[in-house]
């Protein structure tokens, strides 16, 4: 992923060059910056590159992969709106066949989402949208700076984590107000 094809044109970084993958079991270490995903503009943002393990097994002209991305997420605390940061890890396994099949074949490969099937001419595969899925579906939905949060005061905007703020307790309804009278026994 991501180097020069022999021609001299640039490849795309999240490309794999099939040709250049040896037959059997092989790694690769990669980083790969953010931006090549286009993961948009969120309330979290992926911070420096992204730490890729990539493990190959080519078998012929099947292509079996996994990645394993890491990345640091930094974004805001969702009750009290402090700076917060943590590790998003996610994981890509996929088969890629680049060679000719029969119908029936073709059939049961378009229907498994972790199947891609490949021209026999084929030398890259993009795996862009493939990685930017990976990453969007271990995005959390919200972050905390801790699980306790208690978030901020609806009054005065006191960050209550550090400190009661001073503001006088809520009442509640005073529709209700009759109900605080009851005693049960």
């Amino acid at each position: 992923m991501g180097r020069r094809r022999p021609e001299g044109g640039k490849v795309s970084a999240t490309a794999l060059l099939l040709d250049e993958v040896e037959e059997g079991l092989s790694r690769r270490q990669l980083k790969l910056d953010p931006a090549h995903l286009e993961l948009g503009e969120g309330e979290f943002h992926l911070v420096g590159p992204l730490q890729v393990g990539l493990r190959l097994n080519r078998s012929g002209q099947n292509f079996q992969l996994e990645a394993r991305l890491q990345g640091r997420l930094e974004g805001e605390c969702c009750r009290c709106l402090e700076p917060v940061g943590q590790e998003l890890e996610a994981v890509l396994q996929v088969l890629l066949q680049r060679q000719p099949l029969g119908e029936d074949e073709r059939e049961a490969a378009e229907e498994d989402e972790d199947v891609e099937l490949l021209a026999p001419g084929d030398k890259q595969a993009d795996l862009k949208e493939r990685l930017r899925e990976a990453v969007l579906l271990e995005l959390p939905l919200r972050m905390y700076c801790r699980q306790d949060c208690k978030g901020l005061c609806a009054e005065c905007g006191h960050n209550l984590n550090t400190g009661a703020c001073g503001c006088a307790t809520a009442q509640g309804d005073p529709r209700w107000s009759a109900l605080r009278d009851v005693k049960l026994s």
